[in-house]
């Protein structure tokens, strides 16, 4: 008889729901990263590679329509950037990547509607810059004063909307822009007008949700495996004051921000609610983002963050009732 003894390594903890994050480093080097993730090598240590975070010939699909009006995918060439910011996370003190990936083409709906991008975060999408509306081009208030935007590239509202929570970069101030000032080096992957926020908003958080995704891989047997992995939405973020909002709402099962929906494939969440003068509308857009009809796809929970319960995933209780069902029982 012959026991292989199984692997002893503690397997990383899955989180899901609402956490505070604050950004550690943007596109470290392996060795920056050792830092920020408290690592040390031998002196023997053989470094890997470093991270690639631009692709000049990255391959794309965008949405097309002929003559006839019939939409089909068009495969384009063009650079890709990819933007990793490691974050730590308040309550578990634990440190994670977020990935936002940026193309260098403008970012357009399949309706055709192109999506422009505000010097605060603010993006939409129009079907004509003309028909851009008042409160995305001005500040809000009486006194309104105009404000700088463009037209985005694919995935850069995200990162823009990211900065923004996280910075709490205020409407009424047009002398701040989340635009960077040398877009040739930030294409290339130069992060440095990123990293030298850090010092300054380094006692700053912002509101992300944490989620796990499925994935089942093919072995060379033929089998598949399935592995699960961390992920953090990209979809929606909001500012930390919203949190201790969140948490009370948690408490009262979401009675006042929750709109009652018959379908359980997603919830609605309510942008007009208050409470007292505090209006609740970038929780519930934050919300509704997430766990609304096109929200994020990878299973997570209307919690603040805790550790994931493989149960709770429909994906698995799936496979539980498949499994009961088709095994013998001897």
């Amino acid at each position: 008889m012959k026991v292989n003894k199984g692997n002893d390594s503690k397997e990383k903890t899955l989180y899901t729901g609402v956490g505070l994050v604050t950004p550690l480093i943007f596109n470290p080097s392996r060795e920056e990263l050792d830092r920020v993730l408290g690592i040390e090598r031998d002196e023997d240590y053989e470094q890997k590679p470093e991270f690639e975070y631009v692709k000049d010939d990255a391959v794309v699909k965008v949405k097309r329509k002929n003559e006839e009006g019939e939409e089909f995918d068009e495969e384009i060439e063009t650079k890709r950037l990819n933007v990793t910011v490691w974050v730590r996370e308040t309550k578990t003190d634990e440190v994670f990547p977020i990935s936002f990936t940026l193309y260098d083409i403008d970012d357009v709906s399949s309706t055709g509607k192109v999506k422009y991008v505000t010097q605060h975060g603010k993006s939409t999408y129009i079907d004509n810059e003309a028909n851009l509306p008042d409160w995305f081009k001005f500040t809000p208030g009486k006194k309104k004063m105009a404000l700088n935007y463009k037209i985005a590239k694919r995935g850069e509202a995200s990162l823009l909307e990211f900065l923004a929570k996280w910075t709490n970069i205020s409407p009424f101030d047009i002398e701040s822009s989340l635009f960077v000032e040398n877009s040739k080096k930030f294409w290339n992957g130069d992060m440095k007008e990123l990293n030298n926020l850090i010092s300054e908003f380094e006692d700053s958080s912002v509101m992300v949700q944490f989620g796990v995704r499925t994935k089942n891989i093919e072995q060379e047997d033929g089998t598949l495996e399935t592995k699960e992995y961390q992920t953090i939405s990209t979809k929606a973020f909001a500012n930390e004051k919203y949190m201790k909002f969140f948490r009370n709402y948690v408490k009262k099962n979401f009675e006042g921000l929750l709109i009652t929906s018959n379908n359980e494939n997603f919830s609605t969440f309510d942008t007009k609610a208050k409470i007292g003068t505090d209006s609740m509308y970038e929780l519930a857009n934050f919300l509704n983002n997430i766990h609304g009809e096109y929200g994020e796809n990878s299973f997570t929970t209307n919690t603040e963050i805790k550790e994931y319960d493989r149960s709770e995933n429909p994906l698995n209780q799936e496979k539980s009732i498949v499994s009961s069902e088709t095994d013998a029982d001897y």
